[in-house]
């Protein structure tokens, strides 16, 4: 035990350790619903065509298909295993000092590459799972949800199906709608990211606000 907990949170796997217990907090906050629990993933901006930075490199990797937080999860944990595996069966014959602080940063490296390549074989058959999820923002307009969090002109998320997907949207309305109501989605606000909405009744009668 004392030295799974040397190796779990001695250089280099403590920094997996960190990304690990945060992707698992993520989890556990998502479950009880502290967090938005937005595993879906759906496209609403129609940013697909994306292919810098992150996203590209992503895709590169082939880490892309999945959810952010299923990819951080399955990255966090390959690495993990690589780096520890590798501390306990390489870097336990070296002595602490400089030469053991060099190896222990060229298998932090060699850990980024393993875990990416693992990650990616591990998302590989969970991909179908998601593929019914891809939607547009045009998609999203015309569909009712229910209020999670109140809606406001400032702030607020509303919980809806698109393509038989729960997902939950930051939204806006002109009026204040409480949590439970229903509203109807008509507006999508591209530079605030969020939804214009207005209560059900008010969709039903033709009152726009």
């Amino acid at each position: 035990m004392n030295t799974f907990l040397q190796i779990a949170f001695g250089f280099p796997t403590l920094i997996w350790t960190a990304v690990l217990l945060f992707s698992l907090l993520y989890w556990v906050v998502a479950m009880v619903g502290i967090a938005d629990f937005d595993v879906f993933d759906i496209d609403l901006d129609l940013t697909e065509a994306a292919g810098g930075g992150l996203t590209g490199l992503m895709a590169t990797l082939g880490l892309t298909g999945v959810p952010l937080p299923v990819v951080l999860t399955a990255f966090s944990l390959s690495g993990w295993m690589a780096s520890y595996f590798g501390d306990l069966l390489l870097l336990a014959m070296l002595s602490p000092g400089l030469l053991s602080l060099v190896a222990g940063t060229l298998l932090f490296l060699l850990s980024l590459v393993i875990g990416a390549k693992l990650a990616a074989l591990l998302i590989k058959p969970l991909r179908g799972l998601f593929k019914s999820t891809k939607a547009s923002s045009r998609d999203v307009l015309g569909i009712t949800g229910t209020v999670a969090y109140a809606i406001s002109p400032d702030a607020g998320q509303i919980d809806c199906f698109v393509n038989g997907a729960h997902v939950r949207l930051q939204a806006r309305s002109n009026q204040s709608i409480q949590p439970g109501e229903k509203a109807v989605v008509i507006k999508y606000h591209r530079e605030l990211k969020a939804y214009q909405v207005i209560p059900e009744a008010d969709f039903i009668t033709g009152v726009t606000r």
